[in-house]
């Protein structure tokens, strides 16, 4: 088992080492899944809070966390916060779901409810976050422009793909959000094949309608709106390391939709929706190319999203 951090806390050594399992649904066996969502909090978002607030707990400058999430990082800040014994307070939207918050109310965290209002409101949750932390001389985590968010995968996630299936990848395929997973991961497994010889192929899945596809190829940008959570950006963030990225392929949100149930339903393997727009990339280049070996990326599972993935009339 491998983590580059040392804890002590059972709880936290649950995170990471998460299984790769066969897809089922590609016609060459030639795609498996990383499973994210078996981190304890259901997401790979568990590594980059550990690996930042453990470092921050270990400085003893702050006693309290500050973080923006509207998904699945304001559970992880809660959790590894709580297995810390630091105070964590979360600034999120209205519209984040009553799933996400549970978990911050679980860990003892406090919630900041915010509007659901434009980047360049005072009360968007980022600002609300900035500003908090000053006010409670707290330790603003920031995983939209903290570097450390790709470090994290540089350090643990690419190291732990690369010991699984290392020898045989061929293909990367991960959801975008902050970009930080895909981006940390990619460089690692680049560095890795450049040693052996050989090449990687890494491709980042964005949504139709955002602009980190944009700004990889240059082109204008468009209005941000998606309804797949942790998928796609109004702009591109420090935390999108593009030169380690070959391509990025844009995904409807209906097809990130239809995958993910596709996938519970004839593959009984639960995913969310931005996981669902990976494997539908995943799955083509599998099946167009027969001797790839294809691995997609499931950042968070199906549990997440009941009340919009498997509901009666979709």
């Amino acid at each position: 088992m491998y983590c580059p951090y040392s804890v002590d806390d059972p709880l936290l050594q649950l995170i990471g080492n998460t299984p790769i399992v066969p897809f089922s649904g590609a016609e060459h066996g030639n795609v498996s899944c990383k499973l994210e969502s078996r981190n304890p909090t259901g997401s790979m978002k568990d590594r980059v809070a550990l690996g930042i607030l453990l470092e921050e707990s270990q400085n003893g400058e702050h006693e309290t966390v500050v973080e923006a999430s509207s998904g699945n990082t304001a559970g992880s800040v809660a959790f590894v916060a709580n297995r810390l014994n630091l105070d964590c307070h979360v600034t999120l939207p209205a519209s984040t779901s009553t799933h996400k918050k549970g978990y911050v109310r679980a860990f003892d965290a406090e919630i900041h409810e915010c509007p659901d209002v434009s980047e360049d409101h005072p009360e968007y949750y980022h600002n609300v976050a900035d500003r908090l932390s000053e006010k409670l001389d707290a330790y603003f985590m920031n995983q939209y422009y903290n570097s450390a968010n790709p470090e994290v995968h540089y350090e643990w996630t690419g190291p732990e793909i690369w010991s699984q299936v290392g020898d045989d990848l061929t293909h990367l395929v991960c959801p975008m959000g902050t970009g930080g997973t895909l981006s940390g991961t990619a460089r690692f497994l680049k560095e890795s094949v450049e040693d052996c010889g050989r090449d990687i192929t890494i491709v980042g899945v964005d949504a139709t309608n955002s602009n980190i596809s944009t700004a990889f190829y240059g082109s204008e940008p468009v209005e941000y709106e998606t309804t797949v959570e942790g998928l796609g950006k109004g702009h591109e963030l420090p935390t999108m390391w593009f030169e380690y990225i070959d391509e990025i392929q844009s995904v409807e949100d209906e097809q990130a939709f239809e995958t993910a149930r596709q996938a519970a339903r004839e593959h009984g393997l639960l995913i969310g929706p931005s996981a669902g727009a990976a494997l539908s990339v995943a799955t083509t280049i599998g099946n167009t190319n027969p001797d790839a070996e294809v691995l997609s990326v499931v950042c968070d599972g199906g549990e997440q999203y009941f009340d919009s993935l498997f509901v009666d009339g979709v």
